[in-house]
């Protein structure tokens, strides 16, 4: 670690003694297909949050950029957005750029998530970005159903109201959850503990395949979801000083309807953004039970932000409120027959959410600084026909529990502070050092002691640094973290009045000291302009977490009873992966193989209910319990889309991932070989059939698409095996122009032909509880003012 820090005060120090950088200017003229110049072109440095438009000529010009390799975007209505990775480490540059209204509906092609905004070809790992129209037409009741058909994304879910994220095979802690640049957390050791982020409200997301520990730190073998609210407008891009939308969804399936009204505006160097969002959703319907009952939900969320910038840099504020009731449905008895569907569990989770992020431009670095704050409360409820009455060892009442109080609750509260600096080019090498510091307080406050409460306190340094060299782009870093749990005493776990429970299992004060070194190399081959090879190697790690460590007793919102493992020590994964990509006006295509080796793999599988205490009230329950071994999870997955004429695109998802616990038998009966909650195979087909305009209807569509899973018999332990299916869905809509504003609409239907299927993560497989047959959706935007 000492190393590393002496790493990072070496590279700044020499910057500062060797290469003191320099303002540039990036100008340039932007042309259409016919070479007629493009007025009102925004041209933005994403990394600077700085932009401009471009005049009636088409020119645009941006002064006063400190010196360093940036993603520059140029956005128009009607054409495809277009990035170039433009070098103003030597000076000034210009860049004239050609704008095609190419017919696909390209997803945008600048990450954000990373030490620097850069092009999708230029970076090693492996990245899918969905917002603009993409994101009105994929938006769904949960956060993550927008992402549900991207490259290497599965679902855990219970009807519509739960979707918890699944990349590559690998879920839960496996998984950072990013809102607006800061951690966002959920508990997500639990099934049903999906991300707690409005739907509604939600602009842009982007999934970052692959270790990324290198920036984030613990849990990020699997991957990174980065979701954020929409940019604060800037004055100097031509944004008015009011500007508003008006969003609705409704669904057919559970009769629910989700509204969203936000407004915006800039003037000056300040600017301003703010959104209300409400969300009812009934009972599902599947086609062999129809309702499924308690299974609704309802949301009320917000979220505000306000900024300013200047030539130095810019300081905003953002915080956001998520409130939630969902129900869940966990017989009881097992299913059929249909009265066992008696459960009236629920859960109420707040979530609260918020920064300070401050950029200033220095020589010879940019510093970028944010401060966090992250709040969830979680109460789950628990059947209120339960045997609440506490009894003393004779069996005489002594205490009724009041039935408002939930039988689980956590309360978990999450402060970063994260600092870095972008350092000035020095030769080839464009470099970010950075620090992280988390201070974690998580409570254990409702009728049962499922887990103790603790705290964490976090600490992380990192360098990384981008080297073009011709037709490569090389990225390459090191991280070091240290951690420190708390965990408080507790003699309750394994008490549990409310089930008739009394079997102890009491927690120590004790203190959990964890360090990690984390790194990645990655480089991208140019192979021709629209072609790049690329390859990327990272080593992540995670630590176990309380609820692992030390978790005994029933569960409520899985239905299961959890048995934790105080022996399980840290994850330590090595990724590889490569990938072909293609991006051009007529082509965009990925496809990438991966082979993810963990070492400590720790993961929950069912165990025999003889684990169960001889006075729990429930012996038929399942009983989870956290193992560990070594795991080795490959697969291949990719999407490529096709304009294959003016009038039509052909689209293709396709997704392979294979799990494999090394410690297993594949011998034994069932085999002990294969990894929990690994997806079956999968591929989705599309066609969308579009053309510029219709009469007064712009860039109208009508699309088909078909999803094929494949059955999937390899099972983890006493999984249970699902059969194959397919799902086809309808889909159309387009644009309307009113009073200079673009009104949206989609209509489509999902499950057209009202399919009977279970999907293998499906929480509710085990009751023979189907998932939503057909819906039929509508989604209608209106936007207003300048």
């Amino acid at each position: 670690m000492k190393t590393l820090i002496s790493l990072s005060k070496s590279t700044v120090l020499f910057v500062v003694f060797a290469s003191l950088s320099h303002a540039a200017v990036l100008s340039g003229q932007v042309f259409d297909e016919k070479n007629s110049p493009v007025s009102d072109v925004q041209v933005i440095v994403q990394a600077l949050q700085r932009g401009t438009k471009t005049d009636s000529s088409g020119a645009y010009k941006l002064e006063n950029i400190p010196s360093g390799v940036y993603a520059v975007e140029y956005r128009s209505v009607g054409y495809a957005p277009v990035t170039r990775q433009v070098n103003l480490s030597k000076g000034d540059a210009t860049v004239p750029v050609a704008l095609t209204g190419t017919p696909l509906t390209l997803a945008p092609i600048t990450i954000t998530a990373a030490p620097e905004a850069k092009s999708s070809l230029n970076t090693p790992a492996s990245v899918s970005v969905v917002e603009g129209r993409q994101m009105d037409r994929k938006r769904g009741e949960s956060v993550a159903a927008a992402i549900q058909n991207e490259p290497g994304v599965s679902m855990i879910g219970e009807g519509s109201s739960v979707a918890k994220p699944v990349i590559r095979g690998l879920n839960s802690q496996e998984i950072v959850i990013v809102e607006d640049g800061v951690r966002s957390e959920a508990e997500q050791w639990g099934n049903e503990h999906a991300p707690e982020i409005d739907p509604m409200g939600t602009s842009r997301i982007e999934v970052m395949r692959g270790p990324n520990s290198l920036l984030y730190g613990s849990d990020a073998i699997a991957g990174v979801i980065s979701i954020n609210h929409p940019d604060l407008p800037n004055a100097h891009l031509g944004d008015g000083p009011l500007r508003g939308k008006f969003t609705t969804i409704v669904n057919s399936n559970n009769n629910s309807a989700g509204e969203n009204f936000e407004a915006s505006g800039a003037s000056g160097d300040w600017g301003y953004r703010a959104n209300v969002s409400q969300l009812q959703a009934g009972n599902f319907r599947t086609p062999d039970i129809g309702v499924v009952p308690n299974t609704g939900e309802s949301e009320v969320n917000g979220s505000g932000e306000v900024g300013f910038r200047k030539d130095w840099g810019g300081l905003s504020a953002s915080y956001s409120k998520f409130n939630k009731r969902v129900e869940l449905q966990n017989p009881g008895n097992l299913f059929p027959p249909r009265e066992n569907l008696t459960d009236s569990e629920y859960q109420v989770l707040q979530h609260q959410h918020g920064k300070i992020h401050a950029d200033v431009n220095t020589n010879p670095a940019r510093l970028d600084i944010t401060a966090g704050y992250d709040w969830v409360n979680r109460k789950e409820y628990d059947s209120p026909d339960l045997d609440t009455t506490q009894t003393d060892a004779e069996g005489n009442p002594i205490a009724t529990v009041p039935p408002a109080q939930p039988h689980l609750n956590w309360i978990e509260a999450s402060y970063t502070l994260d600092a870095k600096a972008h350092l000035a080019p020095m030769g080839p090498f464009q470099g970010t050092v950075g620090v992280s510091g988390l201070r974690r307080i998580d409570q254990s406050l409702g009728v049962v002691d499922l887990t103790p409460s603790y705290n964490e306190n976090s600490v992380g340094e990192f360098l990384v640094e981008d080297v073009p060299v011709g037709k490569f782009d090389f990225t390459f870093g090191v991280r070091g973290d240290q951690s420190a749990y708390n965990i408080q005493a507790n003699n309750k776990i394994g008490i549990d009045f409310s089930h008739t429970m009394n079997d102890p299992h009491p927690v120590n004060s004790q203190t959990l000291n964890y360090a990690a070194i984390s790194g990645a190399l990655g480089a991208v081959y140019h192979i021709t302009d629209p072609l790049a090879f690329a390859v990327n190697v990272g080593r992540g790690y995670r630590n176990p977490v309380p609820f692992e460590l030390f978790a005994f007793g029933k569960h409520e919102g899985t239905g299961t009873f959890e048995i934790g493992n105080p022996n399980l020590q840290p994850e330590i994964s090595i990724d590889t992966e490569a990938s072909l990509r293609w991006a051009s006006p007529r082509v965009k295509a990925e496809v990438g193989l991966f082979r993810n080796y963990i070492h400590n793999y720790i993961f929950s599988t069912f165990v025999s209910q003889s684990l169960l205490p001889a006075d729990f009230n429930d012996q038929t329950i399942p009983v989870v319990q956290a193992q560990q071994g070594n795991a080795t999870v490959k697969g291949v997955d990719g999407a490529v889309s096709v304009a294959a004429t003016d009038w039509l695109t052909l689209n293709t998802v396709y997704n392979m991932v294979r799990g494999f616990n090394n410690n297993g038998d594949p011998m034994a009966s069932p085999p002990t070989n294969y990894l929990p909650h690994v997806p079956a195979d999968n591929v989705l087909a599309g066609a969308d059939f579009h053309v510029k305009s219709l009469g007064p209807v712009s860039h109208p569509y009508f699309g088909v698409e078909e999803k094929f899973t494949t059955a999937q018999a390899r099972t983890n332990s006493e999984e249970i095996p699902t059969p194959s299916y397919a799902l086809m869905g309808l889909h159309t809509g387009g644009e309307l122009v009113v009073m200079g504003n673009r009104v949206t609409l989609d209509v489509g239907v999902e499950n057209l032909f009202n399919k009977n299927y279970i999907d293998y993560n499906s929480i509710l497989k085990e009751f023979n509880i189907g998932n939503p047959g057909r819906n039929v959706y509508a989604k209608l935007s209106i936007p207003f003012g300048s």
